[in-house]
């Protein structure tokens, strides 16, 4: 049974590592989006996300089929997991059989407005970081369920110079983390901003998303 998940994976290749996004599991096969070109029979190396977000799995894997997407857009790729730690084959058999059994419960939506301007992005002059700010709770809840926990965020405008540069988040309790982040994806009014959350940055996030939700609902 196919399992749709959508959500990030770090790819290592012989050209190096990049993020794209899975878009199905069935048993030991993935189809994912990537954005570097990689050809059948290719040996990779997988880090894949699951829907929790307190789970990432290593896994290599070697390219079965690669089909180009339309323009602007990356390239799918099935690949099939070819050895992964015990560990970390449990967790991905165990969450296969809990997405299996049936649809999540979707969260109860408040009836009320989530500001759209948020968050305020913008781009260093020399080119080497990207400042995120939020300051109303609601978006970075809304941004964080949508965007942040699957290592993406969609920005409008062109994208930057520099493929690579350092994503600074600022959070509307005041926290404030930084890391690394590249262009993903070109969207259809902007482009798609690809990172991995470090562990601990990523726990204060999720907390304050969930404590907020707790106390609103």
């Amino acid at each position: 049974m196919k399992i749709r998940v959508q959500t990030t994976i770090g790819i290592q290749c012989a050209a190096g590592v990049f993020f794209g996004t899975t878009d199905w599991i069935k048993g030991r096969t993935v189809q994912l989006r990537s954005p570097v070109t990689v050809r059948p029979n290719d040996e990779i190396t997988l880090k894949l996300e699951l829907p929790n977000g307190g789970e990432w799995l290593l896994a290599r894997a070697r390219v079965l089929k690669t089909a180009d997407g339309d323009v602007g857009e990356a390239s799918r790729v099935l690949a099939r997991i070819s050895s992964m730690s015990p560990e970390h084959r449990n967790q991905l058999h165990a969450f296969l059989e809990r997405s299996a059994r049936g649809p999540k419960v979707m969260p109860r939506r408040s009836g009320e407005t989530i500001p759209l301007h948020e968050p305020s992005v913008s781009m260093s002059s020399d080119g080497r970081n990207l400042i995120v700010k939020w300051t109303d709770p609601r978006a970075f809840r809304r941004d964080w369920a949508l965007h942040l926990s699957r290592g993406r965020l969609p920005a409008y405008g062109s994208p930057p110079h520099r493929r690579a540069f350092m994503m600074c988040v600022m959070m509307p309790d005041g926290y404030v983390t930084k890391f690394p982040a590249e262009i993903g994806e070109t969207l259809r009014d902007g482009w798609l901003v690809r990172f991995l959350v470090p562990h601990g940055a990523y726990n204060r996030m999720r907390d304050f998303a969930e404590d907020h939700k707790r106390r609103v609902v």
